[in-house]
């Protein structure tokens, strides 16, 4: 996989929601986040707003994910983003996919903060007959999802949790998240990974009904999800979101704010106290931000080193360990 330049211009030019001008380019801060219709793609405009309304910051969000933001990092186009962190784990060591991009050492990224944690499953519609994730063998299951790197580790793990892999059922390809929901709302796959509470799973409930399978709460289910990555947990979700009709356990890890490693400590600086004061607006502007809250945000759990502006925050705020500097140490 080669990223070019001309094609990070490309997104920029073809109005993805930036609205930048060349002049006021350099006095707003781009935030990465996933398509409309996805979980990070509200939680993105949420933190957008938040600190827009609470800092001197002007924060656009660029509403893609990590494949394709990384190399706008390295260009200085892009300063914050959300992704999973498996697959900035990846990224930042040069592991598949990101091995042959711009440098083989990897993405340099930093920890800003860790929000409140993403729950995610399969899901399918309510009339398909399929009432696990065993039950998708041989079926049509959306596992490889392009650029969207994170959607494609997601469904790798969701199948490990069950003992499955890719070659257990019949795998469908496609762009983004959105775009996996939208092929089970259009009968073009059976089940595809869902982000619980996302907007593209609500229109699926909405139009087909839809069904969020759940993931065995069992130590061998959770071991098998971590042959993907070290911070999946298996945790308990209770019915009431679109999709879940009675208590079920999805995947899930605490979502990462990153930053280019070379973003200046002012600006760190500004975000994460724009949001560590501020997160109580986070559930006016999209409710499922209740409970990302300060507490979360040093978190051991991290797959990648925080920016030094960010420790020096949380060492004021006495919330930075000694078993954090050995955690930071061991990421360095």
């Amino acid at each position: 996989m080669t990223f070019k330049r001309p094609w990070t211009r490309a997104i920029l030019a073809t109005g993805l929601a930036l609205s930048l001008s060349t002049t006021a380019f350099a006095e707003r801060t781009v935030l990465g986040g996933n398509p409309p219709g996805s979980l990070f793609n509200s939680i993105s405009n949420a933190l957008a707003t938040v600190v827009t309304n609470n800092s001197s910051l002007t924060v656009d969000v660029l509403p893609q994910g990590g494949t394709v933001y990384y190399p706008m990092m390295i260009t200085g186009e892009v300063d914050f983003g959300l992704v999973n962190p498996f697959d900035a784990e990846a990224a930042q060591k040069g592991m598949p996919p990101y091995g042959d991009s711009l440098t083989s050492q990897g993405f340099k990224l930093s920890t800003v903060l860790i929000g409140k944690s993403i729950n995610l499953s399969f899901v399918t519609t309510k009339d398909s007959g399929i009432n696990s994730i065993k039950d998708l063998k041989g079926k049509r299951v959306v596992v490889e999802y392009g650029a969207f790197a994170s959607s494609s580790i997601t469904a790798a793990a969701l199948l490990a949790s069950a003992g499955m892999t890719k070659d257990d059922v019949i795998a469908v390809t496609v762009g983004s998240y959105p775009q996996g929901v939208k092929a089970v709302q259009e009968g073009r796959a059976d089940a595809a990974v869902a982000s619980l509470g996302s907007g593209v799973v609500q229109e699926l409930d909405a139009t087909r009904g839809a069904r969020i399978l759940s993931v065995d709460n069992t130590p061998a289910a959770e071991a098998g999800a971590r042959q993907h990555g070290s911070s999946w947990e298996v945790l308990p979700v209770k019915p009431g979101i679109p999709g879940v009709a009675e208590p079920i356990h999805a995947l899930g890890w605490g979502v990462p704010v990153l930053a280019r490693a070379d973003l200046g400590d002012d600006k760190v600086t500004e975000f994460l106290d724009a949001v560590w004061n501020n997160h109580a607006q986070l559930p006016g502007v999209f409710g499922w931000m209740r409970g990302w809250t300060p507490d979360k945000f040093v978190n051991k759990a991290t797959s990648i080193p925080y920016h030094p502006a960010a420790i020096q925050y949380y060492k004021q705020k006495g919330v930075w360990t000694p078993e954090m500097d050995k955690v930071q140490a061991a990421l360095q």
